[in-house]
């Protein structure tokens, strides 16, 4: 009778399954580890080409401020030779002056409007969270929010202009308003003349005018405190991350 012998397999030991679970966590965990490490890396080096996008932007708000300033203290300087010319008796004298300050009251008018190509970007693609630094995160939302009032004041600078540009039509000849618009110089012929000697005629426009007036100013102490915060803004951003 042929006896069969079965062969026992050695059992393994607790330890045995124990090391290999330790092995496949940490490979696991180490693959989880560098799949984030990659996208930290990935995170920072986007974070930093949006940095540098919305400094161009800053910088150029500051030329726009400064330029918004310099075009409005010309309008300013409009109006102040306009007011006297025209109320002085002698103002048939000057009114080829006259005409030329009028028209380039509005000719010369600016309005702001700032550059959020980049914050609009981040914001709407839900990327202001890679932003690490709170300080630089914070100033930014400061910034750009505070913007807001810049678009109520383009509006109601456009109304104030809208009501002097109604007042001009009353007293100023259209031909020689266009020929100027053209030409930006005062003109040269002797036969110009107001359409109306109108006392409250000529009063409304000079109210509209500066009316007109204290809207710019207001405006433009709003443009001059945006513009020294976005003037820190590129201090912060260029040190914070290391920009030129």
């Amino acid at each position: 009778m042929e006896v069969h012998h079965h062969t026992h397999t050695e059992r393994k030991k607790w330890t045995h399954y124990f090391w290999e679970f330790l092995m496949l966590f940490l490979a696991v965990f180490c693959g989880f580890l560098a799949e984030n490490f990659r996208e930290h890396q990935v995170e920072h080096k986007r974070e930093k080409q949006y940095m540098a996008s919305m400094l161009e932007d800053l910088k150029a708000d500051t030329a726009t401020y400064s330029n918004y300033a310099k075009t409005n203290a010309e309008i300013y300087t409009f109006i102040d030779s306009l007011i006297p010319l025209i109320k002085s008796n002698e103002r048939k004298i000057h009114v080829n002056r006259i005409y030329f300050l009028a028209r380039m009251i509005t000719i010369k008018l600016l309005l702001h409007f700032p550059t959020i190509r980049t914050y609009d970007q981040m914001k709407n693609s839900g990327q202001l969270r890679i932003i690490r630094n709170t300080g630089v995160a914070d100033s930014i939302g400061s910034y750009y929010n505070s913007l807001a009032v810049l678009a109520a004041f383009n509006d109601l600078i456009l109304a104030k202009n809208y009501d002097y540009q109604r007042a001009v039509a009353k007293i100023f000849d259209a031909d020689v308003l266009l020929t100027i618009l053209k030409e930006r110089k005062e003109p040269s012929s002797t036969s110009i003349k107001l359409l109306t000697e109108d006392p409250l005629i000529i009063n409304e426009l000079l109210t509209n005018a500066q009316y007109l007036y204290g809207s710019l100013l207001i405006g433009q102490n709003i443009c001059t405190q945006r513009q020294h915060t976005a003037e820190n803004l590129i201090t912060l951003i260029t040190d914070k991350y290391h920009l030129k």
